[in-house]
């Protein structure tokens, strides 16, 4: 009976999920975002223990800790210099790499996922790794033209072209990869 219920709530809060997430996240409230985050690192977190080579679960936690860090590095910027403001950095950065391990697993078990080149890349970026950030979104430009998703095409494009700017790089320093 309890196997029973734990299936029939997966089945009706996993669509959920997205609808709370979306609620939370358009009207501004700090509180109810951190909640909907946590309960959703938490939800995929459990799951991972009986699917640890599900790599769409790896994928849907380390966006989820990209999220948690983007959150906890947001309020730091508003914050003035204070201990709280390098606690909650320091959060952040603890978040990116729980997001870069998912992430990681998540490409070693599924190669060819351009979201998780695409996500892995944005937590390079935000860490500072321009090269790991640039060589990654390369990869899932290349996998979003070999699904021909153009919107995934347009999005990689013009992060590459800000990124070779910031950093320096020219398409050609990566041609060897």
């Amino acid at each position: 009976m309890k196997k029973y219920f734990y299936f029939l709530s997966v089945l009706i809060l996993t669509p959920l999920v997205g609808v709370l997430n979306a609620g939370a996240f358009e009207n501004g409230n700090e509180a109810e975002k951190l909640e909907i985050l946590t309960r959703q690192v938490l939800y995929f977190g459990d799951r991972l223990q009986t699917q640890p080579n599900d790599p769409d679960l790896h994928f849907k936690l380390g966006t989820k800790f990209y999220q948690l860090g983007r959150f906890y590095e947001d309020k730091a910027d508003r914050i003035f210099k204070t201990d709280k403001n390098y606690a909650n950095r320091n959060k952040a950065r603890q978040f990116y790499r729980d997001s870069i391990a998912h992430l990681q697993k998540s490409l070693k078990i599924q190669p060819r996922s351009a979201g998780a080149h695409f996500n892995i890349s944005l937590t390079y970026l935000v860490e500072g790794d321009g090269e790991n950030a640039i060589s990654h979104m390369r990869e899932s430009e290349k996998l979003f033209m070999k699904n021909n998703d153009k919107r995934g095409i347009a999005k990689a494009r013009k992060a590459l072209r800000e990124w070779f700017d910031r950093y320096g790089y020219r398409p050609e320093d990566f041609t060897q990869q």
